[in-house]
């Protein structure tokens, strides 16, 4: 069973506008479960399109029991970004990396112009949950789409706050790492996670 998860929002800020604030989302407080994002690749595409991958850490706090047993405290999700400058279009497709066998989330976003007014900006965004714990699957999914539901308004606000801000000429430019400082990223602690995890796998056969 899949569960899905639509979401519609319209913001009264001119696409380009939407966009700067999208790619300055992170870090926030209002969003505080996301720990890290990094930039694994950004290029231009035969289209002239900006085709950007990252990797985020999310940590997720305050779960239940149950579900803290069944995908643990964080997970590590890949995202690709799409955007598009002449149709002035953004589409964000993402997904999570860790426990694909207790669970897969796939979100897709659509930042465009709002066909009834150019001076705004329409957001559409569709999750599906998939589960596959036995017993679980459906309580799981339910879960999954809620908290999703949540972490999505959350984002619009937040989104939404740094359009204000950038409109009104207050808006400071997020914090960016060094090279060196990077060496610490998420993508690097991903994979010595990952590695940490079969060697604990391979030590119980």
């Amino acid at each position: 069973m899949v569960l899905t998860n639509e979401t519609c929002h319209e913001y009264p800020f001119h696409w380009d506008v939407v966009t700067r604030a999208f790619w300055n989302k992170y870090p926030n407080e209002r969003l505080a479960h996301v720990e890290r994002v990094d930039v694994l690749d950004r290029c231009l595409d035969s289209q002239g399109r900006l085709v950007t991958t990252r990797l985020a850490k999310v940590t997720q706090k305050n779960l239940p029991g149950w579900v803290r047993s069944a995908l643990g405290d964080c997970t590590y999700v890949f995202e690709e970004t799409t955007c598009d400058p002449q149709r002035k279009q953004l589409v964000l497709k993402s997904t999570n990396l860790s426990l694909r066998s207790v669970a897969t989330v796939e979100e897709t976003c659509v930042y465009s112009v709002h066909p009834d007014d150019a001076q705004k900006t329409l957001y559409e965004a569709e999750a599906k949950v998939t589960a596959f714990v036995p017993l679980l699957s459906q309580k799981l999914e339910k879960f999954s789409v809620s908290r999703g539901a949540e972490t999505a308004a959350k984002g619009i606000r937040a989104v939404e706050e740094i359009c204000n801000d950038i409109f009104q000429g207050t808006f400071q430019p997020a914090f960016c790492e060094t090279v060196d400082a990077a060496k610490n990223s998420v993508a690097v602690n991903a994979a010595k996670d990952m590695a940490n995890a079969a060697a604990k796998c391979a030590e119980k056969q």
